[in-house]
């Protein structure tokens, strides 16, 4: 399992932290993880904290010191931008007598398995109700990979409700949409380490015209995660040298699925006439 990143320490802790320790924590998110690379002093400046202020909130979080921590930040400042050639596997010859499937079912299923496990349900609840709300327009976008996951989720949200639109990753689409972003919009990005800077962009845009936006990323969290309404954050930790988006797909799916129970009856009318229309066109 990888070892828990500072910003989920912060959500796991947050309940228990006083109102000025939460102001250094929100500094430190406002800019993760850079804002806990630099001195306690300006760390509480900017938070309108006393300097041991900021030294509770990093015991609080379970380090031995503000060191400590900034150790932490600084492996997942390198992990964030790790790629298959970093990532690439010492040979192991031992390793590799296991089945291949056996040895991706152990890593994957982990993965999901911790990423399930660690979503907040308040988040979670929280991204159902925009997503299942009639009333707002949603549009979904992603990375260079994510970009399946956005369509996925996108096509599937288009048979549960009205007005859902997939935006494609080219610049120009993504500066159409935001001409039409209001603060009724919900904006859905998905970018997973190596991060996309047009995705954090286009997040963030959305995010100052007023919308509500739904950040789906990894443990290190795209830069995005500052704009976000909502974070929702799943572990990419699979077979190297490639990092894994199944956990992705299986809180994509969880999405779904809170989305058609939120919905009942109306949907399944709209379903029903969905098929009568597939039905009629595939007559034509």
């Amino acid at each position: 399992m990888a070892r828990t990143t500072v910003a989920e320490l912060i959500r796991s802790e947050r309940r228990q932290l006083t109102p000025a320790e939460l102001r250094v924590a929100q500094t430190l998110m406002s800019d993760y993880p850079a804002a806990g690379l630099q001195s306690v002093a300006a760390l509480a400046a900017n938070a309108g904290v006393s300097g041991p202020t900021v030294v509770r909130l990093v015991a609080k979080l379970g380090f031995t010191g503000y060191a400590e921590l900034q150790s932490q930040l600084r492996a997942e400042l390198s992990a964030r931008t790790a790629g298959p050639v970093q990532r690439y596997p010492a040979v192991d010859e031992a390793g590799r007598a296991s089945p291949i499937l056996r040895r991706f079912e152990r890593s994957v299923g982990a993965a999901v398995h911790d990423s399930l496990l660690g979503i907040d349900p308040v988040e979670f609840d929280a991204a159902v109700t925009l997503l299942a709300d009639p009333a707002r327009r949603v549009h979904v976008t992603g990375g260079r990979v994510s970009c399946v996951h956005a369509m996925y989720l996108a096509r599937s949200l288009s048979l549960l409700r009205p007005d859902v639109r997939f935006v494609a990753g080219e610049r120009t689409a993504r500066a159409a949409t935001l001409l039409d972003v209001t603060p009724d919009s919900v904006i859905v990005v998905f970018d997973y380490r190596r991060y996309d800077d047009e995705v954090v962009d286009f997040g963030r845009g959305a995010a100052a015209a007023g919308a509500a936006v739904i950040a789906l990323t990894d443990t290190y969290l795209s830069p995005v995660a500052s704009a976000a309404t909502v974070l929702l954050t799943s572990s990419v930790e699979g077979p190297a040298p490639f990092i894994t988006l199944t956990p992705a797909l299986a809180i994509v799916e969880a999405l779904v699925l809170g989305a058609v129970e939120r919905s009942g009856t109306p949907l399944r009318e709209r379903l029903a006439r969905f098929d009568a229309l597939n039905a009629d066109l595939s007559a034509v």
